[in-house]
């Protein structure tokens, strides 16, 4: 668990008279920075006394240029030092993250990399931080936050029923049932069972209309916008609905999606509802009839309600960030889509709510292009300078920090990096979100400082054809970031 009292101190003490003297001169002293091509230019380092000694004066990571960012990129911070007194961990971070910057530099593929010191709230090190990118999958970490800020963690996905009409003294329903879909990603065969019993609880033994299933909440395309159509539907890939079951796989065993055009997961819901009545003695009141009938159609009000399944928001997150669940993702993003309060909310919708936080986060929305709530989508563009402006707004929100920081993925330990970093000062000293799409390797999240402190990170790799040496390289930065 994080520390919350330790989280509070966000400045650093006031230096000595001395320090500040000295350091004012170190300030102006001329400094090699990489230019975009990778050649060397000397300049005089122009940034605000406050931030050289590293102290918070900037409300947005994009107004700060630390002088250690300029060291970190050429490898010479506190090489002058080296041989006469004994190495700062800041000398030993600019030195080896130097080394990385000049791999980087030979390298074919392109990086960003952005490291924030989240104790005094100031950027220690960057390369090509504000380079637009693809995140991949860490682009979850936008939604989740998201979601935690205009939502809140408890906020409940519900799947409701209800039934219109009356019920007879011989126990038929005359009138419909509606199972109205709120997007619960984790509707489960087994809530299905619990469902058709609480019909049959209500005293019905026969139905003279139709189940219906409602799945207005969202807009009535199955996929994310800018997915590839030919990985429809698969397991990163699913099919999107507002009222599906196990994940809108086929009954009865659930293990294979369907490839008819014509196959929708909400109607799909409603045909196996009808067949698990049987198995509760309810049929249709029409004795030649085997099914009972099941269609889609919108909820029009007026029921009795006789069924409710909710799950919060922080369940549904767990599984979103730790194993990188692309439908978990989805259904958190269409949760806040559903904040316009209108039938079919678009992915539009939830875009807006997304860059609503990106702007209270300080991140300026021309740069970031939001297309879905998992990263699938090949529309989606963000910075690593963007991501560690979001995982800063997170660390000093309490209420978004409680939830958000326990469901990402731990090194060597679970979720997505299991199986990555179990040897070294990073084990278990990361708590980060994953990203992979062909040709794109992110990570983005915390790191447990030697020093005590902690820093928010993101390495955005694109145009890499191994995954494994991106990965490689992400977790060698890992490992200087934590010893």
């Amino acid at each position: 668990m994080y520390n919350t009292e330790k989280r509070k101190r966000t400045r650093r003490p006031a230096r000595g008279l001395l320090t500040v003297f000295l350091l004012s001169a170190i300030v102006f002293l001329p400094l090699h920075a990489a230019t975009d091509n990778g050649c060397q230019k000397e300049v005089m380092h122009e940034t605000p006394f406050c931030d050289s000694l590293g102290v918070a004066g900037c409300d947005s990571i994009y107004e700060q240029d630390s002088l250690s960012t300029h060291v970190g990129n050429t490898g010479t911070g506190g090489a002058s030092a080296a041989g006469t007194v004994a190495q700062t961990w800041s000398d030993r971070l600019h030195l080896s993250l130097g080394e990385i910057a000049k791999e980087a530099d030979a390298a074919y593929y392109n990086t960003a990399i952005c490291v924030w010191d989240l104790e005094v709230d100031s950027l220690i090190w960057e390369y090509n931080r504000k380079k637009v990118m693809r995140p991949a999958s860490t682009q979850k970490v936008l939604t989740a936050v998201a979601a935690l800020s205009k939502l809140g963690a408890r906020h409940e996905i519900r799947t409701t029923a209800y039934y219109t009409g009356a019920i007879s003294a011989d126990g038929t329903l005359h009138g419909d049932i509606y199972v109205v879909g709120d997007f619960d990603p984790m509707y489960s065969y087994s809530d299905l069972r619990c469902l058709a019993a609480d019909i049959a609880g209500q005293g019905i033994k026969r139905i003279d209309g139709t189940l219906y299933a409602d799945a207005s909440m969202k807009e009535k395309d199955l996929y994310g916008n800018g997915w590839c159509w030919d990985d429809v539907p698969s397991k990163y890939e699913p099919y999107l609905s507002a009222l599906m079951l196990e994940r809108g796989k086929m009954y009865p065993n659930f293990t294979n999606y369907s490839k008819d055009p014509h196959f929708h997961p909400a109607e799909h819901f409603v045909f196996v509802l009808s067949k698990s009545l049987a198995d509760f003695r309810v049929e249709p009141a029409d004795s030649s009839k085997t099914d009972i009938a099941y269609a889609m159609k919108e909820y029009p009000g007026g029921g009795h309600r006789f069924y409710v399944k909710s799950r919060t928001i922080e369940q549904v997150m767990q599984r979103m960030l730790k194993n990188s669940d692309n439908l978990h993702a989805e259904a958190v993003f269409y949760q806040l889509a559903d904040l316009n309060a209108r039938k079919y909310s678009s992915w539009k919708d939830g875009a807006r709510q997304v860059e609503n936080m990106l702007r209270q986060a300080g991140v300026p929305t021309a740069y970031v292009k939001v297309a879905d709530g998992s990263g699938v989508s090949l529309y989606n563009y963000s910075s690593a300078s963007a991501m560690v402006s979001v995982l800063r707004y997170a660390y000093r929100h309490d209420d978004i920090f409680r939830s958000f920081y326990p469901a990402l993925p731990i090194a060597g330990v679970d979720g997505t990096l299991d199986t990555r970093m179990r040897r070294g000062t990073a084990y278990r000293n990361i708590h980060a979100k994953t990203g992979t799409l062909e040709g794109v390797i992110s990570l983005a999240g915390y790191a447990n400082a030697s020093n005590g402190h902690t820093l928010a990170f993101s390495i955005i790799i694109n145009g890499v054809l191994s995954a494994n040496t991106a990965r490689d390289f992400q977790d060698r930065v890992c490992e200087i970031l934590t010893r």
